[in-house]
């Protein structure tokens, strides 16, 4: 087995770019993927994926506790929905569920969308919820819901590189094919225009899936039935589903994101004084500025995927992971 051939799909991109730029890449120690050595012109650096050798330990820490990073974006005045931090089920929780009537609950200490639970309406479900995020972490946080689509703002050097929208995925009709049918050309068309290698950026979806006929039941279909033309379905329910099961639909929306909007994803990163930054805000209109109304900021990674921006930007101004390696040899 060749010691440089890596598996990572970070990896993989930041590599192939490097060659395309003449920059030497390479796994420090052959085998393992944790840290890549680049060199060019003289200069050696050290990254650990879209971790630049620029981050700080505590930018890190900062961003990976997300009641301390939502106290701090909310000190700058930035919009962030309302939180409480429990142990266990218990008054408080009851209370804050109550008040907002639909909560999202995540593990305190934890990125990405493992022990995730959306849309909770009551107590059982959210002590159900509670529980599922005390196994990735000790404590779990309780959000207020906020309606509308994920958005991943990608920030890198004070500069909103690109914006990419995660929609759960849906299919439409054409009046001759089944739903089963409509699902596999969705997983095959998505899974098409990804060339980063057998991991991306699409979770194909699962057509035995449990929680995808089951919903599928509640509308009142079957995979078998033929759906009209334009018909639409969604093929994940909105409430009490785990993030990690639901099969999303990216889409480029950088040039469709307000001034707003992307100035304060620059401000999110530099609060947590994270270099390179996948801000992830929820709402109803990108192009609108967030407010009460139209969503906020849900959490800042400090360990952004640089697969879709590489995947749906267009355009050398928008090569995500080129901007990156142009960053990362800046004096």
């Amino acid at each position: 087995m060749n010691p440089y051939l890596v598996q990572n799909a970070q990896n993989k991109l930041i590599m192939s770019k490097a060659r395309e730029l003449g920059i030497t890449c390479k796994p420090l120690i052959p085998g393992c993927e944790d840290f890549l050595e680049l060199s060019y012109k003289g200069k050696n650096i050290i990254i650990n994926k879209t971790r630049s050798h620029k981050m700080t330990l505590m930018s890190g820490l900062l961003a990976k506790n997300k009641e301390v990073s939502n106290l701090l974006l909310r000190r700058c005045g930035l919009p962030v929905p309302d939180d409480i931090v429990v142990s266990r089920m218990g008054e408080e929780a009851v209370r804050f569920l109550k008040t907002y009537e639909l909560v999202t609950v995540k593990p305190l200490d934890l990125n990405r969308s493992i022990g995730v639970t959306l849309g909770i309406r009551n107590e059982e479900d959210l002590d159900q919820a509670i529980r599922t995020a005390r196994l990735h972490s000790e404590s779990a946080m309780i959000q207020r819901y906020v309606e509308g689509f994920d958005y991943r703002i990608l920030v890198i050097a004070g500069k909103a590189v690109g914006v990419l929208e995660y929609r759960p995925a849906f299919i439409e009709g054409d009046g001759r094919s089944t739903i089963r049918q409509l699902i596999q050309e969705l997983n095959d068309d998505q899974l098409r225009r990804n060339d980063a290698g057998t991991i991306g950026s699409f979770q194909p979806v699962d057509i035995e899936s449990e929680t995808v006929l089951l919903h599928l039941q509640q509308l009142g279909w079957t995979v078998h039935d033929i759906l009209e033309g334009r018909k639409r379905v969604e093929l994940f329910a909105k409430g009490n589903i785990a993030a990690n099961d639901i099969s999303e639909v990216v889409t480029d929306r950088t040039e469709e994101i307000c001034r707003i909007n992307a100035d304060i994803a620059i401000q999110a990163a530099s609060a947590l004084q994270v270099d390179v930054a996948g801000v992830d805000i929820r709402c109803k209109d990108i192009s609108l500025p967030l407010d009460a109304e139209n969503g906020g900021i849900l959490e800042v990674n400090a360990l952004p995927d640089m697969i879709d921006p590489h995947l749906f930007f267009q355009g050398e101004s928008s090569d995500a992971v080129k901007i990156y390696l142009q960053y990362l040899f800046e004096e």
